[in-house]
């Protein structure tokens, strides 16, 4: 018995951080700048679209910075990425970093980038925040400036009720979770 939970106890101590992301927390592109919806409609033809990259911290996870790059469906032409109070070096094609100036572990707007629709986008398309450009995962750093992978999800352009967006999870409890099957 007492292997058995010493084996649980080293278990649970060394999967926490894999599972954790080591604790940067995961950004991805939402229709708004709180990262409350991932369903992105862009107007056909003519229109203005912004797409929100937003960073979100579960408690315990901090960051000060960030590094990938954006990949939006056809339809839409870049114009340009603003980052706000916030320092970006790169292009948000193909390498952009962000840097917040402090330590954060709420919410962070990273970005807001402008598109013009040329055409209509395809139903239920994906934009997605990857690796940057000689990078092998989208990056984040921890405010001891440990650099580490960071979770992502995916917008959905034009989502038509066959497709769902991927959202950065929200904290839980035990008891939220034993509810759902109740």
């Amino acid at each position: 018995m007492k292997r058995f939970a010493l084996l649980i106890l080293c278990l649970v101590a060394f999967a926490t951080p894999a599972l954790a992301l080591n604790g940067v927390g995961d950004i991805s592109a939402y229709a708004d700048d709180q990262g409350n919806d991932c369903n992105i409609l862009a107007p056909g033809g003519g229109g203005l679209l912004h797409v929100y990259v937003v960073h979100k911290f579960q408690p315990g996870d901090e960051g000060t910075y960030c590094r990938f790059k954006g990949v939006w469906p056809t339809g839409l032409t870049f114009f340009s990425f603003s980052v706000g109070p916030y320092v970006s070096i790169g292009n948000f094609a193909t390498d952009i970093s962000v840097a917040y100036g402090t330590c954060q572990t709420t919410t962070v707007t990273v970005g807001d980038a402008l598109f013009q629709t040329v055409t209509a986008s395809p139903t239920c398309s994906y934009f997605d925040l990857i690796a940057a450009d000689g990078q092998a995962t989208p990056l984040a750093t921890r405010c001891d400036f440990g650099e580490f992978e960071v979770g992502v999800g995916q917008g959905i352009v034009n989502p038509d009720g066959t497709c769902q967006c991927t959202i950065a999870t929200e904290p839980t409890s035990w008891g939220k979770v034993k509810a759902l099957y109740r």
